[in-house]
């Protein structure tokens, strides 16, 4: 009987093992894009701009707006580009 519950044990810890992934190697693929709208947004409807994680395959910045709204757009988007370096960036509107 101990041995069998030994083996469930370590079993179950083989397990739990497999599916930990170290920190560094989590991509966030959650906040990665993989659509893009192809309009812009008003200054006024804007919250916050984000770049993607860079282990995201295609570059790009998630748009929140207002409404709570996030919207992905391409990294080439001179608007958005221009947006995020005035300094919209993680901040937020009153």
């Amino acid at each position: 009987m101990k041995t069998t519950c030994l083996a469930l044990g370590l079993l179950l810890l083989t397990v739990f093992h497999s599916y930990a992934t170290p920190l560094g190697l989590q991509t966030s693929p959650e906040s990665c894009c993989f659509r893009f709208l192809k309009v812009s947004v008003p200054h006024k409807k804007i919250v916050s701009i984000q770049k993607t994680h860079s282990g995201c395959p295609l570059p790009a910045f998630v748009v929140k707006t207002v409404k709570g709204k996030l919207i992905c757009f391409q990294s080439s988007e001179r608007w958005v580009q221009k947006a995020f370096n005035r300094g919209i960036e993680s901040s937020s509107h009153p």
